[in-house]
């Protein structure tokens, strides 16, 4: 037993043969721990696991003197495969802790995946030329200076398009955008959805731009997203020179305020330009949101501008508010009014006619109307505003319908009206209620009636999304 314990090869045998199973068994845990959790490292492991830790155990056994006769070629190739498998292992290893674990916004994030993939060419010729030097006394130094030479040669023959490679790549390094942001360039606009070492790509709602990264470096570009303050939108509109620029102004800003794709950051805002011009800026969300909220701004503001009797564009005609369509208009909802033919057409001085637009608004939360809006044509959308599912709608108002509750009863309202379709009505002011209710006492009931109505459906569907109706305030118009 002694003289077989005291042989060279005993105690490396007994260590590859109780220690190989041991680290075997784990780097078998190690890596399925590392699978569970979804690393990026257990495929690293499982390298060292399956092929670096058998070769080196073989490598101990005929490192042994007297395991191999001379020098030999096979040991030379087993050294060959380790050091193969050791840089390999290496540089997944650097290219893991260094890359992949970098965190957002880091310049290990940032770093183009372009250089890293040199860096690991580089890494690769260098580890096998030190092999075959080590392992096979190869001369190295030609195949070197042969490289170099290549390099210079490549170089000067690829030099323009190299540089406009280099000058996109230390873009993207810089970064001073990301997946997300709004950049415009020249006459183009978009939002940025993949960035390469070639070329940055812009979702134009029209279409994807693809814009080489050189071009980029090489110009110059506006970052809509990277600001402390909202994007802006801008609209330049004119109104007659009898319009008061006060009014102008307040109808601008609550038009622009009403659409929904504004920013709650900031404030819409206009100014008077000479000549009844009037420049409006409204702050979006998003810069991709401009076109939409324009459309609906220019939209909104011509059918707000005749309800106030300004007069955009400076256009002083108005074809559609005539006495016949009034008339016609009260007789339409006289019946809901208790009214008879005669009481409708004494209206006809007090009372007026409205028209909205898709999406705009006839009631808003909080306020207490004063006037109460009877539908001729249309349709309204009649619901709560909440902060956990934005608008719970209540229900659908149609012709006959009333908007505006809450005036004969001078509360407050938690609802909003908002139009789904062009919408034409009658507006009655709360005095004209008032004497209504004073003539007729079954329409102050019928009005309650409906409130009550409106409160049971506003309860129904609060309920269907998990919210509950506010404690005060309980009335909807």
């Amino acid at each position: 037993m002694a003289d077989i314990v005291s042989q060279p090869w005993f105690w490396p045998a007994v260590i590859v043969s109780v220690g190989l199973p041991l680290v075997l068994i784990g780097l078998t845990e190690f890596h399925n721990a590392l699978a569970r959790r979804g690393s990026r490292a257990a495929p690293i492991v499982l390298l060292v696991r399956n092929y670096l830790v058998p070769v080196a155990g073989v490598l101990v056994l005929i490192s042994q003197p007297g395991a191999w006769q001379g020098e030999g070629t096979w040991p030379r190739v087993i050294w060959t495969i380790f050091g193969l498998l050791v840089i390999v292992v290496t540089i997944n290893a650097i290219n893991h802790l260094v890359f992949h674990r970098a965190e957002k916004g880091s310049w290990r994030d940032r770093f183009p995946t372009i250089f890293s993939d040199l860096i690991r060419f580089v890494l690769i010729v260098l580890g096998i030329a030190a092999v075959f030097w080590w392992v096979w006394d190869a001369d190295v130094a030609g195949v070197f200076a042969a490289l170099g030479i290549t390099s210079i040669v490549v170089g000067l023959a690829l030099q323009n398009a190299v540089g406009s490679v280099v000058s996109g790549l230390f873009l993207i390094f810089e970064s001073p955008f990301e997946l997300g942001d709004w950049i415009e360039t020249g006459d183009e606009r978009g939002k940025v959805v993949e960035v390469n070492w070639r070329a940055v790509h812009l979702d134009t709602g029209n279409g994807i731009l693809v814009i080489p990264t050189s071009e980029l470096a090489g110009g110059s570009f506006l970052n809509l997203t990277r600001s402390s303050s909202p994007y802006e939108a801008g609209a330049e509109l004119l109104f007659a020179t009898d319009d008061p620029p006060g009014r102008v102004r307040d109808l601008l800003v609550q038009v622009a305020r009403d659409i929904s794709l504004v920013s709650e950051d900031a404030e819409p805002y206009a100014s008077a330009l000479p000549g009844s011009r009037y420049a409006v800026w409204i702050p979006l969300r998003s810069p991709g949101d401009r076109f939409a909220v324009l459309n609906a701004f220019h939209t909104r503001v011509w059918y707000a501008a005749r309800r106030v009797g300004l007069h955009l564009d400076g256009d002083i005609t108005d074809i559609w508010h005539t006495p016949g369509r009034l008339q016609d208009a009260l007789r339409r909802v006289g019946p809901a009014l208790s009214l008879k033919a005669g009481e409708t057409d004494a209206l006809a001085g007090k009372a007026r006619l409205e028209r909205y637009c898709v999406g705009e608004s006839l009631l808003r939360p909080g306020m207490v109307p004063t006037e109460t809006r009877f539908i001729v044509e249309g349709t309204v959308t009649l619901g709560i505003p909440t902060e956990e599912q934005g608008f719970v709608q209540v229900t659908q108002l149609g012709p006959g319908d009333a908007v505006g509750l809450t005036a004969l009863s001078r509360t407050q309202t938690i609802s909003r009206a908002v139009a789904t379709s062009e919408v034409d009505c009658v507006v009655l002011p709360v005095a004209v209620l008032d004497d209504i209710v004073r003539t007729h006492p079954s329409v102050a009931r019928e009005i309650v009636r409906e409130n009550e109505n409106r409160l049971q459906q506003a309860r129904a569907a609060m309920a269907a999304v998990g919210e509950r109706m506010p404690l005060t305030r309980r009335v909807l118009g």
